[in-house]
């Protein structure tokens, strides 16, 4: 059947591959969003991930039930970029994730600086933040996430979930949580996970990074080569261990040697990344980050390094959970657009500004 052979596929092409990364890039350029696409396809990718976000946006929770609501009706062209399958689970995560952190206490938390999340209305906010000489500019940033592209660890969960095959993420039998297999370690994007990335190129053209910050993991590094292409010259590009997903247990998180990844990536700087090993992974053995822990991680990336980089405008490519938690438990955030879960690909920009509690 075809399940069998995509299995087979999966199990087998964990294995990075410089070449077929590369020659997935279109050869052609447009800048500026709203300008005229470089052909049909981006420009019907485009409005899917925008008409498929909406919904997941429309989703909604109370004190007393969970409830999911669209208004997006079925005619609405997604493509094919994004299932039913991982649209329904984006949802559902907003609830059920929401609900987690809430039950941990993890959306009270008050730390000393606040950090404030609002929507970009235009891409001028930038320009407008970088000529700004006030005191509370210096303390804004305009940041543009973006979540990697379907990755064979995606895959095998939205199969296992097309035959309403349930996922304990918490479970060390592979027969229960796939994606803790070994083969599993740090695996790379899909043929669809390159083709979203790649339709969200002319989006991410239009905006205009000072630098671009990307997880270690394979996944987010190839989707940024894809999405942010057309700044490989005119921005440093650094790896950071402050933006990857959560650590231990699943082997989908847990990356490969600097070494190697350097070796097919020398054009990043992975310099702030002190293990060669990965080590963060390691010290959780068979248990997985908690989400409290996972918010102070988080929290001192923001603050430790984010802040303090001289850049005013930045693209952070990373994860899912970990944006979820970063902008539902770590960053104060009103807009529902901004803080559900992120698609695949999917890329959101927020203006953030950092205010000291202390008055300082």
């Amino acid at each position: 059947s075809s399940r069998i052979i995509v299995l087979s596929i999966a199990a087998t092409a964990v294995a990075p591959s410089r070449t077929i990364t590369t020659s997935a890039f279109s050869p052609l350029k447009t800048h500026i969003m709203g300008a005229t696409n470089r052909s049909a396809a981006t420009s019907v990718s485009t409005t899917a991930v925008a008409s498929a976000a909406k919904e997941i946006c429309e989703t909604t929770t109370t004190q007393d039930k969970a409830e999911v609501s669209s208004t997006a009706s079925n005619g609405d062209n997604r493509s094919s970029l994004w299932s039913d399958v991982a649209i329904n689970a984006a949802k559902q995560f907003t609830i059920t994730q929401r609900q987690k952190l809430k039950d941990l206490g993890a959306l009270d938390v008050e730390r000393p600086v606040r950090i404030v999340g609002e929507p970009v209305i235009h891409k001028y906010d930038a320009a407008d933040s970088k000529s700004s000489t006030s005191s509370s500019a210096s303390n804004t940033k305009i940041i543009h996430f973006q979540r990697h592209g379907q990755g064979y660890h995606n895959l095998i969960c939205d199969m296992w979930r097309e035959l309403d095959r349930p996922i304990d993420f918490d479970s060390s039998d592979p027969n229960l949580n796939p994606v803790v297999r070994p083969e599993f370690l740090d695996p790379p994007l899909t043929a669809l996970g390159m083709q979203q990335c790649r339709s969200q190129r002319d989006l991410c053209n239009g905006l205009a990074p000072e630098l671009v910050i990307v997880s270690p993991m394979l996944r987010c590094i190839q989707t940024a080569k894809l999405s942010f292409r057309d700044f490989d010259d005119s921005a440093p590009w650094v790896s950071h261990e402050g933006c990857r997903e959560e650590l231990g247990l699943l082997m989908g998180n847990k990356r490969r040697p600097i070494t190697e990844i350097r070796e097919d990536y020398p054009e990043i700087d992975f310099s702030d990344i002190v293990h060669d090993a990965d080590v963060l992974w390691d010290e959780y053995g068979d248990r997985r980050e908690t989400l409290l822990e996972k918010s102070e991680r988080i929290y001192e990336f923001l603050i430790e390094y984010v802040r303090q980089r001289p850049e005013k405008e930045i693209a952070i490519v990373c994860h899912s959970a970990y944006l979820f938690t970063l902008l539902n438990a770590v960053m104060d955030i009103e807009d529902e657009g901004l803080r559900s879960w992120f698609l695949t690909s999917e890329v959101r920009s927020l203006q953030m500004t950092f205010i000291d509690r202390s008055g300082k």
